[in-house]
């Protein structure tokens, strides 16, 4: 059987898929087995705490979770969504919206529960400061999952943009934006999730400092998150040059 354009569409949206949710599984999964075994260890260390240890683990492990779901997301798109794109470009958007998304959540994935991890711990260490430890892991954790906000709207952007053409340059631009929001995720959300986590253990050591803290961590996370935001320029001019 001869291979067609269609069957390499075809190839090109299960392999993105594929792609997409395997490594934002891979992120998610071992940032929430850090979280669990963060707070085993937390009760272990202060049983008396267990549920209110219990209760700051599974919010912060329903945070984590945000990542994988939007790989998840952009897999079913790929898999079971007309997408416009045609031609070898087309292909192109569509292995890279699955680069951009799996890498992209494989840095917020991990970095994300940090936060949560020392949060347990913080809550076995002083368990009166527990409203503000959680409190401060779930702004952390909101502004660490902006990288893959960024790598999300990258992802659309490639699947649901028409092609104008098919040639060699614009197949390299599109497959080049998606690594390059992919790759340039990573750091920055596995970075600003170790912001945050230091920030919340912060708070048990010292809450009286707790808005200092906040403030520190917050332009910490601002700074890292930066390199992201470069990438996603460039990812932006590489799908829309001409």
């Amino acid at each position: 059987m001869a291979v067609t354009v269609e069957h390499v569409l075809a190839f090109s949206a299960y392999a993105g898929a594929a792609f997409s949710m395997g490594m934002g599984a891979i992120g998610t999964g071992i940032g929430l087995g850090i979280g669990g075994a963060e707070a085993a260890r937390a009760s272990a260390r202060q049983p008396k705490a267990h549920n209110e240890i219990f209760k700051t683990m599974l919010v912060g492990q329903a945070m984590t979770e945000t990542a994988a779901i939007f790989a998840l997301l952009v897999a079913i798109f790929l898999l079971f969504t007309t997408l416009p794109g045609a031609g070898f470009a087309g292909a192109a958007a569509r292995l890279g919206a699955g680069f951009a998304m799996g890498f992209g959540a494989l840095g917020s994935g991990i970095g994300t529960v940090l936060a949560n991890a020392m949060a347990c711990r913080g809550v076995a260490r002083r368990p009166e400061t527990n409203r503000d430890m959680n409190i401060m892991m779930l702004l952390g954790q909101s502004v660490a999952q902006g990288p893959v906000l960024f790598a999300l709207i990258i992802a659309l952007v490639l699947m649901f943009r028409p092609t104008p053409t098919s040639d060699i340059l614009t197949t390299c631009r599109f497959l080049g934006a998606g690594l390059c929001m992919g790759f340039g995720a990573v750091g920055p959300g596995f970075g600003s999730g170790l912001a945050s986590a230091y920030a919340v253990f912060g708070v048990a050591c010292n809450a009286r400092e707790k808005q200092a803290i906040m403030r520190t961590m917050l332009i910490g996370q601002s700074v890292s998150q930066s390199t992201a935001i470069y990438a996603l320029v460039i990812a932006i001019l590489l799908i829309f040059m001409k």
